[in-house]
């Protein structure tokens, strides 16, 4: 009897410390709902207009016939469109190559970078510049500067070789957008797997060089397995802001030679601001948000079932 009454108050200080706990725990979590709902009504409410507007007719060319409801209307007419899909094609191939240059592209940076030698600073921060110039001041510089045909840089480092200048962006306009994308999106992906490289342990490093693996084998065996967090993170804000390329596009080819170098979002400024179609850019906009969820979705389990599950 005197144990069991022991055991009961023994136990009062663990339990007051356990309630102490919870309520910490509540009044914490109740400071989360001021930034929830300020996230949902900079995010859901606009997007629940957009799904709204989506089923909806209504173009500001004709006011006199006001919204109306269309149902799958504006879907089905944007699928319908051959232009949708060239337009699709582009996306796709944008959004893939990038990242995978700027993967490899900031790879290979975040590795030559990751060692001390003179002027460390100062080449770290050349390499990091790109990524803070404006999309749309970064495309009118790679068009004016650069690669204008007439006196571009580019016109004059083939005249001094004696070729022919090329219209970059007039023959080769999307392989020329995603050469400029992926050029600003390397130092990202640079400054991400950096930071992974540099917590890569040395004691783990060593005990690799014991049992006689080599620079290539310590690359895919311990660098690639203890980065791959890291590469989830660049692939996945990279994925968000790349496919959502605009600026790049509006300044250097306004998405021509026709669609050649249209992506989603321009196709939908195209729909929403050159057309006044408010219903078909809602449901372009809506297929954006769909496909984005594919996209990450795939580039994920694909991620996942390529190391093993290293990733889950």
């Amino acid at each position: 009897m005197n144990t069991v009454e022991w055991s009961k108050a023994d136990m009062k200080p663990y339990t007051a410390k356990a309630r102490r706990a919870d309520n910490t725990s509540a009044a914490a979590k109740g400071l989360l709902w001021p930034g929830i709902a300020f996230v949902a009504l900079i995010t859901q409410i606009p997007f629940l207009v957009t799904l709204y507007l989506s089923v909806h007719q209504w173009n500001l060319m004709r006011p006199d016939q006001g919204i109306t409801f269309a149902g799958l209307s504006n879907f089905v007419a944007i699928l319908g469109e051959a232009a949708f899909w060239e337009v699709l094609k582009n996306t796709f191939l944008l959004t893939i190559l990038c990242l995978a240059l700027c993967l490899v592209g900031g790879m290979g940076l975040a590795l030559l970078l990751n060692r001390d030698f003179f002027g460390k600073g100062i080449i770290r921060t050349l390499f990091v510049s790109p990524f803070f110039i404006m999309p749309a001041v970064s495309g009118i510089v790679w068009k004016t500067v650069i690669l204008n045909p007439n006196f571009g840089f580019s016109a004059y480092l083939a005249a001094k070789l004696g070729l022919p200048p090329v219209d970059w962006l007039g023959q080769y306009p999307l392989e020329t957008i995603i050469f400029v994308v992926a050029w600003q999106w390397i130092p990202f992906f640079m400054l991400v797997l950096l930071a992974g490289l540099q917590s890569v342990s040395s004691d783990l490093m060593e005990a690799s060089v014991l049992d006689g693996a080599n620079r290539i084998q310590q690359f895919f065996h311990v660098t690639i397995p203890h980065l791959l967090r890291y590469i989830e993170v660049a692939l996945l804000l990279g994925l968000i802001f790349i496919m959502g390329t605009f600026g790049e596009i509006y300044v250097t080819t306004a998405g021509g030679p026709g669609y050649a170098s249209t992506n989603l979002p321009f196709y939908l400024y195209r729909i929403g601001f050159q057309g006044w179609d408010i219903g078909g850019a809602s449901a372009v906009g809506v297929m954006i948000v769909i496909l984005m969820t594919v996209f990450m979705t795939v580039l994920f389990k694909f991620m996942r079932r390529t190391f093993g599950g290293e990733l889950s």
